[in-house]
This record gives structure tokens, C-alpha cells and sequence, in this order.
């Protein structure tokens, strides 16, 4: 048998006279797949093909190699296409092993995603490091796991090797970057300074801040997420990319000034922000219950796109549906210009006039709304059913909602950018002149256009 195998592989000229012996054989040998390679080698195509369909019938990892490197598409296919082994169980992962261990770097991807929908992180990640030195999609997944466990100057290193490898995904997150500034602006400084003013269509112009590469790709996410939500898409919001400070530019907490809730050093953020086109801003840090304190959201690492979405209806006015604390609902249910809800004594109905004028002619449904639940007075809002801000994981954002936000935006007297928490932060720290440049930025901001 092995000198049969040896003269079939001897050479394309000798073999290629012998090529109905070949198809004889593979069709009646108990070793096929020797006798199919052959034929294939002879110039026989249609045979690569039939060797692909026995390989993936039988799992039999050394001829789907041959095959794949053959440039067989069903091999191809079955490398590419084989991430989680529907099916397949231990078979397919041999297959896959033997390839991924000859440096197949299909295979090696492949193995990643099974062992990812196996929850196998430690042998997912074990292959994934393995592909990373070669595949530059790969070496940014890898990136994201280092920053995930803290190691974010390897993080940053694999990232440059990953725009090496030609990754344009890389590069863009690279080009995020923002050195840290050596001094601070002084007063003849800031005179010099001439901030871009907001696009004209844009009455809110979000900027998103990151000190790690696992934010900065959150960041990146909620961006596309936003970009495709037909909710939101009539509202004149614009969103900056996203600034990549260094790791250690962003003092956070997630009780930050006892309050219970995620809070970080704004004026910190005021060297990167002096010549950025912005209005609001976006903090991406570790962990944290998310929360937007005048012009600023924060949002810790577990927060996904509808905390996002809830938390961007707080720029707005938008107030929570859900019961409030006793000491916030004492500041908000005694007296609130909410677009979301109206205030009345227990057991009155609240004038809806606004809201009937905003329907033009259409029905009016209120019902009561929770927010005042720990306070005397009642919380009505403009709907039936249950709305995003009550619920996070509620995407219903009723039309006279949106209607008001888009209202609300149009108004800039309604609206706290986040100058206002530069300027209170350096007005605490006693810094006149940083200060006083935010406090011009909020003017320019209520004058223009």
C-alpha cells in the first residue's frame, strides 16, 4: 500500500497517464482520499472537490488540511465556517487541532470561537493569542482581553503590532490616542484659544472620554449603536469620536463624593477638551452605577446601549420614572419642568394642556408614574404603557417623548453643557483663570446661532 501512495505522489508527468486507474481506486479503496490527492495532483479538479466532500464526511483532519491549502472552498468553508461545532462535537475539534497546531490560522480562529461559545474562556483565549501574531483582527481582540485584565501597556503594544498587520481598525483606535499635557494653560493662553463652535444642526455634540482600550471600544460600540437607532435618528444629536487618554489621566470613583455613584475629576479632562468641538461629554470608567450630573454622563464598563439611551434622556431633562430617593424626590417632586412628567397634589389630575397642544387634536393617555412614589406628591406621565424611563431594558420611547426631546434641544436656555462642570470644578479649586475660560464657553454657548 505505501509504495502505491509513494508512486502516486511521485510526479504530475507519470501520473497523469493513470488517472481512470485513480478514479478506479478511489472509488472501490479502502484509502480514497490518498488516491483523490493524486488524481487532484494529476489536473484532475473535479477530484480536490470530491476529496473536500469525504474529508468533511469522515472529520479527517490531515486531507482537510491538504485539501484547504489546496485552496479547496468547501475546505475553506468548513475551517471558516466551523465556530462552534454545530454538531460536530469532538471530531471537528480534532480536525481543527490538528491544523491550528500546524499554524492554520483558520483553524486557530475557529477554535477561539468554539471555545467562546463552549464559555471556555482560558482555552478560547489560549488560541486566541496564538492568532494574534498573525491575524490583525485577531491581535485587536486580544488587545481588548490584555486591557481587560488590567495589562494596558501590552494592550497598547499588541495594538500596534495589530496596525503592522495592516489592521485599519487599529489604527483608528491608535490615532484616538492623547498625550498627556506637560503643563497648564495660562491666562495669555487661553485668550489665544478659539474653540470650534457646534455644527449648526447639532444642537447636542457628545464627546466620548476613555482612559482604556476596553472603554474606548464600548465607546466605539455605543457610537454604531446609536448611529443605527431609528428611535433617535430625527434628533439633532452629533457624536464626536471617541479621545483615548492615557490610564492614569482619570481620577474615578464609584462613590464619588459619598454620593453612592460613579464620579470622576472633570477638570481633568480640561487640557484634552480646550480646542474640541463639544457640548456634552461622556466618561467611559471601570465600574460604577451610571448617572449625568449637569453636561457629563458616566458610564462604567457594564452599562450597554439602553443606559446609554436613558441616561442621554437625562441631558435633555428627561426624569426617572421609577421611584426616587427620598432626599431627590424632595428637589424634584416639588416642583420639576420634566418634559416626561407633571406634579400634582394626591388625588387632583395635573393640568395637561402642554401636552394635549403637543398631540394636535389626537388622544391624550397619562397614567401615574412612580417617580414621587416616596414623596406626598403625584407623578403623571404621558402614556400607558411602560417607557425606557423607567426600565432600562424597555426600548418603548413613546412619539410625544421624542416630539418633546426634539423640543427641548431646540432650546438652549433648557440645556447644561458640560462648561457648566468645568467651571464649577476650577471655580472649587480656586483656578480663576481655567474657570473663567469654561464660564466664556457656556456664554458663547447661549449666544450663538
Amino acid at each position: 500500500m505505501f509504495c502505491v501512495i509513494a508512486w502516486i505522489l511521485a510526479g504530475r508527468s507519470d501520473i497523469i497517464r493513470y488517472l481512470p486507474f485513480l478514479s478506479s481506486q478511489a472509488n472501490t479503496s479502502d484509502f480514497p482520499l490518498h488516491y483523490l490527492y493524486g488524481a487532484y495532483q494529476a489536473g484532475d479538479n473535479h477530484s480536490l472537490a470530491l476529496l473536500s466532500q469525504r474529508a468533511i464526511a469522515e472529520n479527517n483532519a490531515y486531507w482537510l488540511h491538504f485539501a484547504k491549502l489546496a485552496g479547496s472552498p468547501q475546505a475553506q468553508q468548513y475551517f471558516s465556517h466551523l465556530q462552534t461545532s454545530n454538531g460536530r462535537g469532538k471530531a471537528s475539534r480534532k480536525a481543527l487541532t490538528y491544523a491550528a497546531k500546524r499554524g492554520d490560522i483558520d483553524a486557530q480562529i475557529a477554535l477561539y470561537h468554539h471555545w467562546i461559545a463552549k464559555s471556555e474562556p482560558q482555552k478560547a483565549q489560549y488560541w486566541l493569542k496564538i492568532a494574534a501574531q498573525r491575524d490583525p483582527a485577531s491581535a485587536v481582540f486580544y488587545a481588548k482581553w490584555l486591557s481587560i485584565s488590567g495589562n494596558e501597556y501590552q494592550a497598547i503594544a499588541l495594538l500596534e503590532k495589530a496596525e503592522h498587520l495592516g489592521s485599519t481598525h487599529a489604527s483608528r483606535l491608535l490615532n484616538m490616542r492623547v498625550e498627556p499635557q506637560t503643563k497648564e494653560l495660562r491666562e495669555a493662553e487661553f485668550a489665544t484659544l478659539k474653540p470650534q463652535r457646534t455644527a449648526t444642526h447639532c444642537a447636542q455634540q457628545l464627546q466620548f472620554v476613555a482612559s482604556t482600550l476596553q472603554s474606548v471600544l464600548q465607546g466605539e460600540e455605543l457610537i454604531e449603536q446609536f448611529k443605527r437607532d431609528h428611535r433617535l435618528q430625527g434628533l439633532p444629536i452629533c457624536v464626536n469620536t471617541p479621545i483615548w487618554l492615557a490610564a492614569s489621566a482619570l481620577t474615578c470613583s464609584d462613590n464619588w463624593q459619598g454620593a453612592g455613584r460613579l464620579g470622576c475629576d472633570v477638570t481633568q479632562l480640561s487640557q484634552s477638551l480646550t480646542r474640541q468641538r463639544f457640548t456634552h461629554v461622556v466618561v467611559l470608567a471601570p465600574v460604577g452605577k451610571a448617572n449625568v450630573h449637569n453636561g457629563v454622563m458616566f458610564l462604567d464598563t457594564e452599562d450597554d446601549y439602553n443606559v446609554f439611551v436613558h441616561e442621554l434622556a437625562h441631558f435633555a431633562g428627561f426624569v426617572d420614572e421609577y421611584p426616587l430617593s427620598s432626599g431627590l424626590a424632595a428637589t424634584i417632586c416639588t416642583g420639576s419642568n420634566a418634559p416626561n412628567l407633571l406634579l400634582s397634589n394626591a388625588n387632583e389630575q395635573p393640568d395637561v394642556h402642554d401636552w394635549q397642544n403637543q398631540l394636535n387634536g389626537n388622544k391624550l393617555t397619562i397614567s401615574q408614574s412612580r417617580t414621587c412614589d416616596n414623596h406626598q406628591a403625584q407623578a403623571y406621565k404621558p402614556s400607558a404603557k411602560m417607557t425606557f424611563m423607567e426600565f432600562y431594558d424597555v426600548p418603548y420611547i413613546p412619539p410625544i417623548y421624542l416630539q418633546a426631546w426634539a423640543d427641548r434641544l431646540s432650546k438652549k436656555s433648557l440645556l447644561t453643557p458640560a462648561y457648566i462642570n468645568f467651571y464649577q470644578g476650577f471655580d472649587a479649586d480656586g483656578n480663576a483663570e481655567q474657570g473663567g475660560y469654561w464660564r466664556s464657553r457656556y456664554q458663547q454657548f447661549l449666544q450663538a446661532d
